[in-house]
């Protein structure tokens, strides 16, 4: 009885405590597959906009409404990104920074530091390709 009760109540506990995060390479290659908007690396988008292919917008942190999974904090993560880039104006980003906020409660919170850009992609490919090559 008592290890049916434990097993009952591990769940609940999990859901209120249970550390949410992920390894940085892991986020860095699901959050852009998951935004709809261009997802450049810091250093892809200082050299878009020192060669002009790119304006930054604005700078924004954003914290992402708190699920009951990684995945869905990742969704609800980039569904918002994507919000505010459409609302800058915007059609790209790069991240500055991110983390999973423990919270009073035991849960924890993704906050995303990132930057608004508007980029001219047609431009953006040349200087992609002219990295690549050399």
């Amino acid at each position: 009885m008592r290890s049916l009760i434990l097993l009952l109540l591990l769940p609940i506990a999990c859901l209120s405590g249970c550390a949410m995060s992920m390894p940085a390479e892991q986020f860095y290659a699901e959050f852009p597959a998951a935004t709809q908007s261009r997802y450049l690396t810091g250093a892809d988008a200082t050299f878009a906009i020192l060669e002009g292919a790119c304006i930054e917008l604005d700078e924004h942190r954003y914290l992402v409404p708190v699920g009951y999974t990684v995945g869905e904090e990742l969704r609800n993560g980039a569904e918002g990104v994507d919000v505010i880039i459409a609302n800058d104006g915007g059609n790209a980003y790069k991240i500055s920074n991110y983390a999973w906020v423990h919270l009073a409660s035991g849960a924890t919170q993704l906050q995303i530091d990132f930057h608004t850009l508007h980029c001219n992609f047609t431009q953006q490919l040349d200087v992609e390709q002219t990295t690549t090559e050399t």
